[in-house]
């Protein structure tokens, strides 16, 4: 199909306003990027990006107009940054934490940038990957469309953060899907008897 250094998803989100494009707009623009692709599949994946809440669709007739969101979500780093920063207050045990909670989430050596992208400046109790352990976290990342270069650092916790690490992945799940308006505001402080 074609090859660039961002994905379609990007490139549309660039280029679009508050006000919007219509399909064929968007067409002629990818068009002149050099991505050739046909109207009905541009216009099945902009119906993806619309369901998964990235776009905004409008019937304008005879037109769908298409528009970012307003509510752009944060990525998992980000909200992990966030909710580690809740946690605790140095940067040394917030890098920690998160470090140790992306191993365990991700089931992989998690990459100094990934820590950055956190939002996060400590320096977490680690080990160095191994070049096996290193390999396979590059391969997963540059398969998601992030780069990783020669002299990018991978790193495995060496902290056991097990306790801490249930409380920030199920505050990391309420604001990820959004449960926020489910949890009681308070906690019950006995049990009641049957």
């Amino acid at each position: 199909m074609f090859e660039l250094d961002k994905n379609l998803k990007s490139i549309i989100l660039e280029h679009l306003s508050e006000d919007g494009m219509s399909i064929s707009a968007l067409s002629r623009l990818l068009k002149e990027k050099g991505i050739k692709m046909h109207r009905l599949e541009l216009s099945g994946y902009l119906k993806a990006l619309s369901d998964l809440n990235v776009l905004r669709e409008r019937d304008i007739k005879p037109s769908k107009v298409f528009s970012p969101c307003q509510s752009k979500k944060k990525t998992i780093y980000q909200q992990l940054g966030e909710i580690v920063s809740q946690e605790e207050s140095e940067d040394d045990r917030r890098a920690n934490l998160a470090l140790f909670v992306l191993c365990k989430l991700l089931r992989r050596a998690v990459f100094d940038k990934e820590l950055r992208m956190c939002g996060l400046s400590g320096s977490p109790n680690s080990r160095r990957a191994n070049d096996k352990e290193r390999a396979e976290a590059a391969s997963i990342l540059v398969k998601a469309g992030m780069k990783i270069t020669t002299n990018d650092v991978a790193l495995v916790s060496a902290a056991n953060l097990s306790q801490a690490y249930s409380k920030v992945v199920g505050n990391l799940l309420i604001e990820m899907v959004g449960l926020r308006q489910l949890i009681a505001e308070t906690t019950q402080k006995t049990l009641l008897e049957e």
